[in-house]
């Protein structure tokens, strides 16, 4: 039987990955059926903003594995699996660019062929490409469905692991690593970062993008829906202001009782600006950090989808090309 309310949902809260400071001032809430789901705070030490209390990681690998399942139907009848791999095909020159940043890394390769780890490869658009231009790949990917596809696609030594613990043993094993909007989803963003410059070979690149809180656009889209008030977004992934609180309800439920598709609450956990992952990058032990220009159609991510339903969004977006974060971080060279 069709559920008609949003089963309890697990939460903790946590500090600062960025400074470990406790303090934060409230900037919004997130509610699903009544429920306090997501609070996005404001660190008052370093700035840093993200959710305080969050799903736990156990919701969270539940939620996650639904928007992988390929016996739910996605967002056109399709299934779960199908809508995600459609949004990677259409990321594919976003891809390419990044590639592009870390292409000088590639042919400098003295012996063998490079290596490229993509954390968080979702069915492997950005892999294909990238062994297309020559490099080995390997994938992290927390979804079970996902590395199943991904082992039959590029074969099993292809799947470095699910979770970023698996690299404990692979100390300077790749000469680049790429999180292409997956830093904001991770519970510990100064770990991974901390791994991914654990797996780096001296003079190895890490290239991160994520959204920039920042950007004009982000301004202009809150702007816009707290002027509209209760309405939502769009009827996709339904997001309204309403009392000074963002909710994100829920259009309706399939018959096991599962969210449908992409009315994912709390997708985001942190939300950076350029000073605040530049810090986390220095942190995380990263000897220096450039900047490159972000995309005009991030496919993958909230306003990427806001965009490609939303005429308004659409125009919005074009008035910023900093909307996208894409930072390249190098690890230092050993004497």
């Amino acid at each position: 039987m069709t559920a008609t309310r949003l089963p309890a949902i697990e939460t903790e809260t946590t500090s600062c990955a960025l400074c470990s400071f406790s303090a934060s001032r409230t900037r919004g809430e997130i509610r699903m059926d009544g429920q306090l789901v997501g609070r996005m705070v404001h660190c008052e030490r370093c700035g840093l903003r993200f959710l305080s209390p969050r799903p736990t990681q156990r919701q969270r690998d539940w939620l996650y594995e639904q928007e992988y399942h390929s016996g739910l139907p996605g967002e056109h009848g399709e299934t779960r699996f199908a809508s995600v791999k459609a949004d990677q095909d259409l990321a594919l020159v976003r891809f390419g660019r990044y590639l592009a940043q870390l292409e000088g890394i590639r042919r400098t390769k003295r012996e063998g062929r490079a290596r490229l780890l993509d954390i968080g490869a979702g069915t492997g658009q950005l892999l294909e490409l990238a062994r297309e231009r020559g490099w080995d790949v390997s994938a992290i990917e927390r979804s079970g469905e996902a590395c199943q596809y991904l082992a039959g696609r590029y074969g099993p030594g292809s799947v470095a692991g699910r979770d970023l613990t698996d690299l404990e043993g692979a100390a300077g094993s790749y000469d680049a690593v790429v999180m292409a909007h997956v830093i904001e989803h991770m519970p510990d963003p100064l770990g991974a970062l901390a791994m991914a410059h654990h797996v780096l070979v001296p003079g190895g690149r890490l290239l991160v993008a994520t959204p920039n809180e920042a950007s004009l656009y982000e301004w202009l889209w809150q702007v816009r829906q707290r002027r509209r008030g209760a309405s939502a977004a769009n009827h996709y992934v339904a997001i309204a202001w309403r009392e000074g609180c963002w909710y994100r309800e829920p259009v309706h439920y399939d018959a096991r009782s599962l969210i449908e598709f992409q009315i994912l609450t709390t997708e985001h956990l942190y939300f950076f600006t350029r000073r605040t992952l530049g810090e986390m990058l220095r942190r995380a032990g990263f000897a220096q950090v450039n900047w490159a220009s972000g995309s005009a159609a991030p496919a993958s991510s909230r306003f990427g989808r806001l965009v490609r339903n939303d005429l308004v969004n659409r125009a919005l977006f074009l008035l910023d090309r900093h909307a996208e974060l894409v930072a390249i971080a190098e690890k230092g060279r050993t004497a």
